[in-house]
């Protein structure tokens, strides 16, 4: 999890800090991030958008 979070532009800005959300998919983790910021930002629209769905 940790290489999946590094390898992201987030993990690549800021490589000491600990991720917080993880979505995994097909057993592979697709995003990591962390932080409400993160979570608003970038997890919840990735999550409509493998889900199909909108708020």
């Amino acid at each position: 999890m940790r290489t999946a979070f590094l390898d992201s532009d987030e993990g690549k800005a800021r490589p000491d800090a600990t991720p917080r959300f993880i979505l995994a998919q097909n057993g592979k983790i697709i995003l990591a991030v962390t932080g409400n910021a993160g979570w608003k930002d970038q997890m919840w629209p990735k999550i409509l958008a493998v889900t199909g769905t909108s708020a």
